[in-house]
């Protein structure tokens, strides 16, 4: 009996717009409308008349989504590479650790607040919540306590 052959990958736009459009069941006139675009877009894309650098990102991105598939791979074929994203404080840390560094931030904003008073001003419970949380990230930051006092104490001013 013999073994079917794999079905290669597709190697250029069109190929790849032609089997996602086969695997969605979806004709060109249908994309089209659904990509805001014309037949004759589509028709250029699947026949590869269209020079990659020229694609226009709007077509390629209504007409990457109306398949719901990548952009990225849509054009060059090639997966897109996960995206490596920090946020500050987003580290596993300990709770102690986090619990020192908030305490830490909310004494910096009392101070801030006290340098106020002392100039005859005081500073409501939102703006010192705002200063704590500046103090915090701050901290997190790795910036010294005397430069986060000094910066929060200019902002709350």
């Amino acid at each position: 009996m013999a073994m079917p052959h794999p079905t290669p990958a597709p190697t250029t736009l069109g190929q790849r717009l032609a089997h996602r459009m086969a695997e969605r069941s979806m004709h060109a006139a249908e994309l089209a409308r659904r990509a805001k675009t014309t037949e004759a877009t589509i028709s250029n894309w699947l026949n590869d008349n269209v020079q990659l650098a020229h694609v226009k990102a709007m077509q390629l991105f209504n007409i990457a989504n109306a398949l719901e598939i990548d952009p990225q791979y849509l054009l060059t074929g090639e997966a897109p590479k996960a995206a490596k994203v920090h946020e500050p404080g987003a580290e596993y840390g300990s709770q102690e650790l986090k619990r020192e560094t908030l305490t830490l931030a909310i004494q910096l904003a009392t101070e801030a607040d006290d340098a106020l008073r002392e100039r005859g001003r005081t500073l409501p419970p939102s703006k010192r919540a705002e200063l704590a949380m500046l103090a915090m990230e701050l901290l997190q930051e790795g910036l010294p306590k005397a430069k986060v006092l000094r910066f929060v104490v200019s902002a709350a001013a």
